[in-house]
């Protein structure tokens, strides 16, 4: 009788002691789990943060470059596993305030958001019966460059353009010259608030592209767009005396941060060039219709597109 009264008892107790190491190895799998989902997610914050604000220097970069003064004002970044995807907006500085003018979205990280996206803006032009130009998204015509060194067919001149417009405004022109400047050779005496120089970062390949495209091709096709314009800018009013060293080392460092492959290009043909030796193919000027009227009359100005243009207050 007692030893059947043990064998209950340490059933009994074998019974607990497997309960209780199942219920010990159960809180351990979810104490791990729980250790191991947070060390995960932190890990993955970390990984996406970093690789979020890589991508954040290059796409801005990429803006400043490929916009005339133009940058990124607002990014949301939705974060999935090991990267994301990020929404930003392209907002332009047009010296007396800023607007945004675009909205696009890029992908970032190891493992990156799959990445939908649509086309916006327009052109018109299509048929070659006019100048084939594009919209931004708010309805701003991009500016159209003509390089000094090609003889296009025909060139862009929205001074008519400009001059019957109303109201008082502020207007974005773009102004091609008849050949290249070294800024000690310019003879553009002064320069009014916010000038972005168009810097001649083209090789002889490049330049070659665009002879032969403007001998066989419709004239309406045949220039150079806003994107593919490189240059710098500087906030106060312009003269001869002006030190354009500080913005040209801006510029080389934005040419070396962007991740556009022309952009990397340009920086190796430019690293090694003083400011002194840059050449100058053109400026964006912003100014009130006196004041751009009175840029155009100079004769090195051989081409003037109109980009954007916003209420004067």
């Amino acid at each position: 009788m007692n030893e059947h009264s043990e064998d209950i008892f340490d059933e009994k107790k074998i019974k607990k002691a497997i309960k209780r190491g199942k219920t010990k190895s159960m809180i351990m799998i979810v104490f791990v789990s729980l250790f191991v989902f947070v060390v995960l997610n932190i890990a993955n914050f970390a990984i996406s943060v970093y690789f979020s604000q890589k991508a954040f220097k290059q796409w801005d970069a990429y803006v400043r470059l490929s916009t005339p003064n133009g940058y990124i004002s607002e990014t949301v970044d939705s974060r999935g596993f090991l990267g994301g995807m990020s929404n930003y907006k392209i907002s332009k500085d047009m010296k007396i305030k800023s607007l945004v003018v675009e909205q696009k979205q890029y992908q970032y990280g190891l493992i990156p958001s799959v990445l939908i996206s649509r086309g916006s803006g327009g052109s018109i032009g299509v048929t070659g019966e006019d100048w084939q130009f594009s919209y931004k998204e708010n309805g701003w015509r991009e500016m159209m460059f003509f390089h000094p060194n090609v003889a296009y067919k025909k060139y862009k001149n929205d001074e008519k353009l400009i001059k019957s417009m109303g109201g008082e405004k502020i207007y974005e022109v773009a102004l091609s010259f008849d050949k290249p400047y070294k800024q000690s050779e310019l003879p553009l005496m002064q320069l009014p608030q916010m000038t972005w120089f168009w810097v001649n970062t083209y090789s002889n390949a490049q330049l070659g592209t665009f002879q032969k495209e403007a001998k066989e091709y419709d004239w309406s096709a045949t220039f150079i767009r806003e994107n593919e314009a490189l240059g710098f800018s500087i906030r106060d009013a312009y003269t001869q005396a002006t030190d354009l060293a500080q913005e040209y080392d801006k510029f080389l460092k934005l040419l070396k941060t962007s991740n556009f492959s022309e952009h990397k290009k340009a920086y190796n043909a430019m690293k090694d060039t003083r400011i002194e030796d840059v050449e100058i193919l053109g400026v964006v000027v912003y100014g009130t219709k006196d004041e751009i009227a009175e840029i155009m009359k100079n004769p090195i100005i051989k081409a003037s597109s109109l980009g954007g243009v916003i209420d004067n207050y």
